[in-house]
């Protein structure tokens, strides 16, 4: 809503876009670069910064004052182009048409025309955008003076100009005249760089100071400082003369200042002859479709824009008005924050916008007439009713804050959070769109910004983002939105509030236990290596294994030290003890710190239950994650990470439940290949593993080992996502020979896999997107990049994508199928309570077992139908640890 004028360059944009658009020609032979560039520009300003006026200043082909200081003055300029020449009258008469204000003055350089036009409308409160890219402008920018330099992306303010030049705007015309101007002929001080000038201004602030303190400036660190003292002595004169030629004039006399922003009359029907003439077609449609933005801000037949409300809610009235309004409507976007430390510093801030031009909001206050408690009562069956769509930021969030008050949050329709990251994985980019949320991010970002305008912009923005949605996004779309990501919304939030139940007391004693372990390793070590050290310092160790002990070094790091990560202790321990406890030390230390501390923080003193938070836009797969504490990566590998578990608990007469998908991932790419020989492998229900070590080692199944079970193990998975021999060969710590055999054994068996893939990367190289089982388009970045470390991890990326993607839809929609069954036929015997990665965990009533069990099984192996039937396998048990198989 500020006033805002733009001021263009004029002679700056002839050659901008006379070399931009250089082969634009009509049929008649005539140049229209210049005139379509400049078009084209306006047009772009306008829609960008809606100013009330645009001036644009041209410099007079005769000379200026500042010729008369020195004759020599722009010299190096070469001549206007003849063809560049031609455009500029019939440019001039256009833009007059169109009402843009032209200024020249004979003897005044644009510059000063410019700067005096700043300092007057700057005193008027408007704000002034430059769009120039000549450096000399920048001493223009202060408060509300910006320049936009070429480029409608960039705005420069002065703390862009200290970033770039070290010094402020105020500074640029004595940094100009120390360092010189080539385009200006301005030659500076010799010995004079950026570097140098930076540091003299920094210290004396102008070159008047610098001349007053020319003593002191042997002191400062610059090298060759005497010299460039005694060349700043010598040509104090030509420096001050250089400073008058480099500094903007903003005093000069301008006739008829107050009629420069006074509205004109439009001539259109001149507009649309040239713009036939010079077949400037694209904006004469424009005009005739009346989408010109030019015409639009000037027409003053343009409708008004209806002024947002911004409406308190203070008493019950008010809150009474709105409601009323969302029963109407029926739809809202509402917004929520609260921080709570005591009553006292309590904040608690609502807003709710039901249309594009209405903002209810409410700010918790001690002394105000109506309190938070009467709000949410009126508000209740609202919120707590599906009827009502809800749309906003980060209702997950929402949904908890309402349940400390005892509401069901209920009707949650659109979260722009994962409308955003959705859009990132499916969509192309939308500008409309990615402006709302750049405006929402930049508002939060600012400082100036209370809390309170964050939050009402936040459910205006919200609903703004959910009727671009409903406008652009195709219908199919949108359901796939909302029958998945939207619906599973409430379903976290209600897995997260349900919580896991926790013994305390079983973590505390472990932590205690592995304490005293820990200090009885760190006493072995010591003794071993019979000096103390940090044992967790890398430089300490590699001094230990291979100076003192002389132990091999098998790898380097990438910044070429000796490694002493995991694989190298495990090789060190075959020869030598003390890699074996450090490695013990290391496992047991890591317990502690990054599992049994953040378990025992979190959990809730009032439920002794662990209410993690998942997360539905942190991957780039489509899987859920978890945070705060991460209960998605418990150790299940080793025996005293899985002792972790035992923690995990249950109520008496209660179960713990897990259901777990076998083999999703060959499962979908089964389905996606039509591999015969997978799908028969994968039809016996048996180890699917032992069937693939059978055909790469081409041995019978009842002669695979262990070792050839876990080779086989490690291809199915790496091969999917298109691991390299080499990679391959690493993993399993073999020759590349080895690995490559290896990798033709797979496909010679399982062919269709590798046609699949191949197939795969075409045509995500051809679209640049591939798309999965439930019609997901999502964009591979790099697939075609010139980098072939990128192309190539692109190319591994989108297999990995598509099958990832695909799992975590079939368990989203498992999740969901199964939350509204046992909400209508177990609402109080069964409650989900963990999601891990394919694998589902739920707390059930011990007699209900049995049914609840054949209604799980059923649900998730027949929710999405493949060549190759899913299949899941379920454990139950007291705890997590000591859950068995049914």
């Amino acid at each position: 809503m500020k006033k805002k004028i733009i001021i263009i360059d004029g002679h700056y944009c002839l050659y901008q876009n006379y070399f931009s658009f250089i082969k634009l020609k009509n049929k008649n032979g005539s140049s229209t670069g210049v005139l379509y560039g400049y078009i084209r520009l306006l047009n772009k300003l306008i829609e960008k910064f809606n100013p009330k006026k645009i001036i644009i200043v041209f410099d007079t082909p005769k000379k200026t004052n500042r010729h008369k200081l020195f004759t020599k003055y722009k010299k190096n300029r070469i001549s206007m182009p003849n063809e560049l020449k031609k455009q500029i009258n019939p440019l001039k008469k256009i833009i007059k048409a169109l009402n843009i204000t032209i200024i020249s003055i004979k003897k005044i350089e644009a510059d000063d025309i410019i700067g005096t036009i700043s300092r007057i409308f700057t005193k008027k409160k408007y704000y002034i955008f430059i769009y120039s890219a000549d450096k000399d402008m920048t001493q223009l920018i202060k408060k509300n003076v910006f320049v936009i330099p070429g480029s409608i992306k960039k705005v420069l303010n002065k703390n862009d100009i200290f970033k770039k030049y070290g010094v402020y705007p105020k500074s640029i015309a004595d940094f100009l005249c120390l360092v010189g101007d080539f385009s200006d002929n301005i030659r500076g001080v010799l010995g004079i760089g950026k570097k140098t000038a930076k540091i003299l201004l920094q210290s004396f602030s102008s070159i008047k100071k610098i001349y007053k303190n020319i003593e002191k400036i042997s002191f400062l660190p610059i090298k060759n400082i005497k010299n460039i003292k005694k060349n700043l002595e010598k040509n104090k004169k030509n420096t001050f003369l250089s400073y008058q030629l480099t500094k903007i004039n903003k005093n000069i006399e301008l006739p008829k200042i107050h009629s420069i922003i006074k509205k004109n009359t439009l001539n259109i029907e001149f507009i649309k002859k040239k713009f036939e003439f010079y077949q400037l077609n694209e904006y004469l449609k424009k005009i005739n479709d009346n989408t010109f933005s030019i015409l639009n801000i000037y027409n003053k037949k343009k409708k008004m824009k209806k002024k947002h409300k911004y409406i308190e809610i203070v008493k019950k009235k008010i809150l009474l008005k709105l409601i009323n309004k969302i029963i109407k409507k029926k739809i809202f976007a509402i917004s929520i924050y609260e921080k709570k430390k005591n009553e006292k510093k309590k904040k608690f801030y609502l807003s709710i916008t039901i249309e594009k031009h209405e903002t209810w909001w409410f700010i918790y206050k001690k002394k105000k007439n109506i309190s938070i408690k009467k709000i949410l009562k009126y508000l209740r069956p609202i919120l707590e009713n599906n009827k009502y769509y809800k749309i906003g930021k980060n209702l997950k969030n929402v949904f908890h804050i309402f349940q400390e008050y005892n509401i069901l949050f209920r009707g949650i329709h659109f979260d722009t959070t994962i409308i955003n990251y959705y859009y990132k994985l499916n969509y192309k980019k939308n500008k409309k769109y990615q402006n709302l949320i750049y405006k929402y991010k930049k508002n939060k970002k600012e400082k100036s910004f209370k809390r309170k305008f964050i939050i009402m912009q936040e459910s205006l923005i919200s609903l703004k983002i959910y009727f671009l949605f409903k406008k652009n996004i195709k219908k199919k779309k949108r359901e796939n939105f909302q029958l998945i990501d939207m619906s599973l919304l409430p379903i976290l939030a209600e897995i997260e509030n349900n919580g896991v139940l926790i013994k305390k007391k079983i973590l505390k004693k472990q932590k205690k236990n592995h304490e005293k372990t820990l200090k009885k390793l760190k006493k072995k070590i010591f003794k071993i290596t019979k000096e103390k050290f940090n044992i967790n310092s890398s430089k300490q160790l590699q001094n230990i294994l291979f100076k003192k002990f002389n132990l091999p070094k098998i790898y380097k790091t990438k910044l070429g030290n000796i490694s002493t990560n995991e694989i190298v202790l495990k090789k060190l321990s075959k020869i030598h003890i003390l890699p074996k406890i450090i490695l013990q030390f290391r496992l047991i230390k890591k317990i502690i710190n990054t599992y049994l501390r953040n378990l025992i923080k979190s959990i809730n003193n009032k439920t002794n239950r662990i209410h993690t938070t998942y997360n539905q836009i942190n991957t780039s797969t489509g899987r859920l994650s978890s945070k705060n504490p991460n209960l998605q990566n418990i150790p299940i590998k080793t025996k005293i990470g899985r002792k972790l578990r035992i923690a995990f608990i249950t109520k008496k007469k209660w179960l713990l439940l897990t259901a777990d998908y076998s083999h999703i991932e060959l499962r979908i790419i089964a389905h996606y290949s039509k591999d015969k020989n997978l799908i028969k492998d994968l039809l016996k229900n048996k180890d699917i593993h032992i069937s693939t070590a059978s055909h790469i080692f081409n041995k019978p199944l009842e002669k695979i080992k262990k070792y050839h079970r876990n080779i086989a193990k490690t291809i199915n998975f790496s091969i999917l996502y298109g691991i390299s021999p080499f990679g391959l060969s690493k993993k399993l710590n073999i020759s590349i020979k080895k690995s490559k055999n290896l990798i033709y054994r797979y496909f010679l068996k399982y062919n269709k896999i590798k046609r699949f893939i191949k197939n795969t990367y075409k045509t995500a190289k051809k679209r640049g997107y591939i798309k999965t089982l439930f019609k997901r388009k999502l964009y591979i970045p790099n697939i075609n990049s010139k980098n072939i470390y990128l192309k190539n991890s692109a190319k591994r990326f989108c297999i990995n994508l598509m099958i990832q993607n695909t799992a975590s839809d079939i368990i989203k929609k498992s999740m969901i199928t199964l939350h509204h069954l046992f909400k209508k036929k177990f609402p109080k015997d069964i409650k989900i309570i963990m999601q891990i990665h394919d694998e589902l965990i739920f707390e059930i009533k011990e007699k209900k077992k049995d049914k609840i069990i054949d209604v799980i099984k059923k649900i998730m192996e027949n929710n999405t139908k493949l060549i190759i039937p899913l299949y899941i396998t379920t454990k139950i048990g007291k705890n997590w640890k000591e859950i068995k198989s049914i």
